[in-house]
């Protein structure tokens, strides 16, 4: 048997997409399981939330500040 992992942002639609995926023919069954962010996920989640996240106005502010990492 193969197994299909597939993630959903929005709570509220699971049981929709759940419904959808069963009747597909060969679905045998469907789980649903909540994950937990990982150690390194939470670290960024925190330093965003403690204002150590980069802000660039557009993406060639953001080209232009990773190319200047070298100089760091």
């Amino acid at each position: 048997m193969t197994q299909l992992t597939v993630s959903i942002e929005n709570p509220d639609m699971v049981r929709d997409i759940k419904k959808a995926i069963k009747m597909i023919r060969g679905v045998v069954s469907v789980k649903t399981e909540k994950t937990k962010p990982n150690a390194r996920t939470l670290a960024a989640i925190k330093e965003v939330r403690d204002g150590k996240a980069i802000h660039c106005g557009s993406f060639d502010d953001y080209k232009k500040m990773v190319a200047n990492l070298d100089d760091v």
